[in-house]
């Protein structure tokens, strides 16, 4: 099978999603083999099925990474405890690799837990480590106010 007219037909679709410079294509029998990285999993499905949808494409290799960009999910992740009325003044937010740290303090039980969980909801996240402290007193579901376990 010759590859130079699918090669054409998948360069075609690619560029329609514009520059997307770690992203590799190999084509060999009607297979195709993608490689690299793009920013989010719905542009990776996305191109997965408009290259499944040409005609000459038997199969879609998908050896495609996501690693979203993290330039400004600290503030889109502060602005999200914000929007639901968590205090952040004592929080330290990193953000390195897919995997977010909180270190500092929290008000309140609720809203450490609240924390490591909209830390799940930001794009590419893999791990989240929770390094937050409750101020001294504070109660947590399953123990009583002086720290003992309830039965």
């Amino acid at each position: 099978m010759d590859n130079a007219p699918l090669s054409a037909a998948v360069r075609a679709e690619l560029d329609k999603f514009g520059p997307l410079p770690d992203l590799h294509a190999k084509m060999a029998d009607g297979i195709v083999t993608l490689s690299g990285t793009v920013p989010d999993e719905e542009l990776r499905r996305r191109i997965e099925q408009q290259l499944l949808a040409l005609p000459d494409v038997l199969d879609v290799h998908c050896y495609v990474d996501v690693t979203p960009p993290c330039d400004g999910l600290e503030d889109r992740f502060l602005a999200m405890l914000a929007r639901d009325g968590i205090s952040a003044d004592d929080l330290r937010v990193t953000i390195e690799g897919g995997v977010v740290t909180l270190s500092g303090r929290a008000a309140s039980w609720f809203d450490r837990d609240a924390m490591g969980r909209l830390a799940w909801t930001l794009p590419g996240v893999r791990e989240v480590v929770s390094r937050v402290t409750l101020p001294p007193g504070a109660v947590e579901p399953g123990r009583d106010a002086g720290g003992d376990l309830i039965p």
